[in-house]
């Protein structure tokens, strides 16, 4: 698995930077996509009273949510921001 990884990289240092601004853009809609239906589904739930009665389920949903926010803001702050 590791060699895969490998020609991986090796691939993206010989791409395009157009091409490769390209594939953030896509990969940056897709995750915004995905968080916004799992957001949606926190707030169904929220609102449902599904937490009320499943207090883990909340715990651990809500942590997740959390998480992926911030090493989203992370992620964009780091890399996002180099490529202007």
């Amino acid at each position: 698995m590791v060699p895969s990884i490998v020609n991986f990289f090796r691939l993206i240092k010989k791409m395009d930077r157009t091409l490769l601004i390209l594939f953030v853009i896509l990969g940056s809609i897709a995750a915004f996509a995905g968080f916004f239906f799992v957001l949606l589904d926190w707030v169904q739930y929220y609102t449902s009273g599904i937490y009320g009665r499943n207090s883990t389920e909340a715990i651990f949903e809500t942590g997740a949510l959390l998480l992926y926010t911030y090493f989203g803001i992370r992620f964009f702050n780091r890399h996002v921001s180099s490529l202007r």
